[in-house]
């Protein structure tokens, strides 16, 4: 007797329908016809099974506090900077309570859309202390068994503008935040300038000392164009990879200003991107930058083709979810996968199966998920689909029928119509 066994599934990688017995949280045999006992048995009858979504990038604790019965902003954009003047106001009003009821919201959300693992922001500086990260603390605990979440940092008032900060930053790794985070857009000085140098350096120090990962906010703007690598923080950010022997352990979140560069500029930001290995995450949330172009208006994603097919590793998430920087989202990644198909130009039966394994398999490589993968003695983190492939789950929004973690069955999703024809 097994725990649960999937049946008459299907996946880019069969030829035939397969199923899968799971026994204990693990994948124990993957074949055709299969004949155990089972305490559950679910007939896919030709669905799509996938590994579980993976959100790479979300910003967990601030995540659906706009009002949630009338979606949309209530006042007009101004600028990104504006976008978090209104996020400080918010956020100081903030409780502990509040936060957690929002994060069980949102994990609730993610789990109906089969997300089944999530690297989450957190707000760490000198405002609000370390209480955002006590409260994502105690939902990685409590929601253990629905989602794997790992926690970043993420300097939200700046890294290297206080003699206090470091200290707060390595306070909170060693409480149990697993990854180090920067955003040198944010890191102003008095006058109103930056420097991304400055902040990556310590960042990157803090990371390297306290042996964690480095997630990076770089190139949010959109600059009129980049004639000259010096321009680009990600590229510094590669040269510093280099430099201190981290490739592979670094994450680059937006990498927007790459699309502006020029083509030659661009092609060897990408050679030392691939160099250091860093991997790439594209925000697809196009609403926000080219808000001031006059012609020709930009949305602010990377170059997300020319990446991939530098083999560099790509994922997308969803980032904003309804609050004060982005108003739309679900926590769904096949829906935010079509805008990316939309904005990056991916339409070809092959890109749209690279958009599916960009927020599967890619994504799990930056989170580093060791049983990650619909393969024998992996984690049983599963979601099946009512379509029969990649590309189709894409296009049509295809439901959700089941959403496994760990063996147990966390979701069921029906979508129901009459047509009277």
């Amino acid at each position: 007797m097994i725990d649960l066994l999937i049946k008459n599934v299907t996946s880019s990688t069969h030829d035939r329908l397969f199923d899968v017995a799971i026994d204990k949280g693990v994948i124990s045999v993957i074949a055709e016809q299969l004949n155990y006992d089972a305490e559950e048995v679910i007939d896919g009858r030709g669905s799509l099974l996938l590994p579980g979504f993976v959100e790479s990038h979300v910003h967990l604790d601030i995540a659906l506090s706009n009002d949630g019965n009338v979606p949309g902003r209530k006042e007009p954009y101004l600028s990104h900077y504006g976008l978090n003047d209104t996020l400080e106001r918010r956020r100081k009003q903030f409780t502990p309570e509040d936060i957690l009821e929002r994060i069980t919201r949102a994990i609730r959300l993610a789990v109906r859309h089969g997300v089944t693992a999530m690297r989450a922001q957190c707000h760490v500086d000198r405002t609000v202390g370390l209480k955002h990260l006590e409260v994502l603390l105690r939902a990685k605990e409590i929601f253990s068994s629905h989602m794997s979440l790992q926690i970043v940092v993420f300097p939200q008032q700046g890294l290297t503008n206080h003699p206090d900060n470091v200290f707060l930053f390595r306070e909170a790794l060693r409480n149990g935040a697993d990854v180090m985070g920067a955003a040198s857009n944010l890191d102003r000085a008095d006058d109103g300038s930056t420097n991304f140098k400055a902040h990556l350096d310590k960042a990157m120090e803090i990371a390297v000392q306290e042996d964690v990962d480095l997630d990076a906010h770089v190139d949010l703007g959109l600059p009129p164009a980049v004639h000259s690598l010096d321009k680009l923080e990600t590229v510094y950010l590669a040269q510093k990879v280099i430099e201190c022997g981290y490739q592979g352990r670094v994450t680059a979140g937006h990498v927007s200003a790459l699309d502006s560069a020029e083509p030659a500029v661009a092609q060897e930001a990408i050679a030392m991107i691939r160099e250091a290995q860093l991997h790439v995450v594209s925000q697809p949330d196009l609403y926000r930058l080219g808000r001031d172009d006059r012609q020709s208006k930009r949305r602010g994603l990377t170059r997300v083709k020319e990446l991939i097919n530098a083999g560099i590793n790509v994922a997308y998430a969803s980032n904003n979810v309804r609050d004060p920087l982005r108003p739309m989202g679900n926590f769904d990644l096949v829906e935010e996968g079509l805008v990316l198909a939309h904005g990056a130009h991916m339409d070809t039966i092959e890109e749209l199966g690279t958009i599916i394994k960009m927020s599967t398999d890619n994504a799990a490589r930056i989170l580093g998920l060791k049983r990650y993968g619909i393969k024998a003695g992996n984690d049983a983190d599963l979601v099946i689909l009512d379509c029969q492939t990649p590309q189709e789950a894409l296009i049509s929004q295809a439901e959700k029928s089941h959403v496994i973690k760990r063996g147990k069955i966390l979701a069921t999703n029906k979508r129901f119509n009459e047509l009277y024809w």
